[in-house]
């Protein structure tokens, strides 16, 4: 996986005979979906037909699997490639295809961010193409992140509303999402990305607890140390995570994307009821397709 790390631990736990199995199933799935399976769909498949009690823990090693060293702790090589990104596994023919999608993606809202204020040739307006691509990068990380099957696979649960600027002030997170962690029970999730780690980022990060039960920043890092944010702003760093800030860090990988990684988990908040209703309504659309709020009913005709 090239995106985003998850922690395993979880591999001297699953006996090679399941890694077997995994890779058989696996290699089917993806042979009869063109391609492309969701992680949910194969867990399924795995508990359902496969004699898996669960299947959490091989898929969890599925995401992060890495040939060369799970040769090296005894694991089965698997006969063929296969990535994972978001929330599905792919052929290494469909994962090509779907970064250059994203690529894309992350280009078009780049173009949409410059077309937004065409007048403006200032350091903050190229500032804020690059951070609309930064934000197709962090919303990947997201559905990593937050992807369940407490909810069907199909529902969204990560959405883009850096461009809606639906709120006032502080307000105006650049993505939401729900995290499912059973049928009815859900966290509301706000994430800010910047450039930047400044004081700024932090404190609008921080205002999102005010409404969400967790909050993100994102920021663009230099290298793959855990460290390179605390060493860079010990003070910033140090009042973040004892705000329960949780920090995304997103370093430039192939060609113009981002890696993004949790470098520091947020702690749950707990809003108040008011602003948390608030927040719903501000995003309601959002939130209609994630299954936390119910659609308006259309008036049935009276007949004559």
């Amino acid at each position: 996986m090239d995106d985003v790390d998850v922690a395993s631990g979880t591999a001297d736990q699953v006996p090679p005979e399941k890694y077997e199995c995994a890779f058989k199933v696996l290699d089917g799935l993806l042979a009869a979906n063109d391609g492309c399976v969701s992680s949910t769909k194969l867990r399924r498949e795995l508990e359902s037909k496969h004699g898996f009690e669960d299947a959490g823990p091989i898929l969890v090693e599925l995401k992060i699997f890495d040939p060369q060293s799970s040769r090296e702790r005894g694991i089965p090589a698997p006969g063929f490639k296969f990535h994972h990104y978001g929330r599905s596994f792919y052929s290494d023919r469909r994962y090509g295809e779907e970064i250059k999608k994203q690529e894309k993606e992350a280009d078009d809202a780049s173009d949409e961010a410059s077309e937004a204020e065409p007048e403006e040739t200032t350091p903050s307006a190229a500032n804020r193409q690059e951070e609309a691509r930064v934000v197709k990068y962090v919303h990947s990380a997201l559905e990593e992140i937050y992807s369940g099957d407490a909810k069907e696979e199909e529902s969204e649960f990560v959405f883009d509303v850096h461009s809606l600027r639906k709120g006032s002030g502080f307000e105006n997170a650049d993505l939401v999402a729900v995290h499912w962690q059973a049928r009815d029970v859900y966290e509301l999730v706000a994430v800010e990305v910047k450039l930047e780690f400044s004081a700024h980022a932090v404190q609008q990060a921080l205002n999102y607890a005010r409404f969400a039960h967790r909050a993100w920043v994102a920021c663009v890092v230099e290298s793959d140390s855990n460290l390179e944010l605390r060493e860079r702003n010990p003070a910033l760093f140090d009042y973040a995570v004892s705000r329960g800030i949780g920090i995304l860090a997103c370093r430039r990988s192939q060609g113009r994307g981002y890696r993004v990684r949790p470098i520091h988990w947020p702690m749950r908040s707990q809003p108040a009821l008011l602003d948390e209703k608030e927040f719903q309504e501000r995003y309601r659309e959002q939130f209609e397709e994630a299954g936390i709020l119910e659609r308006p009913r259309r008036p049935v005709p009276r007949s004559r």
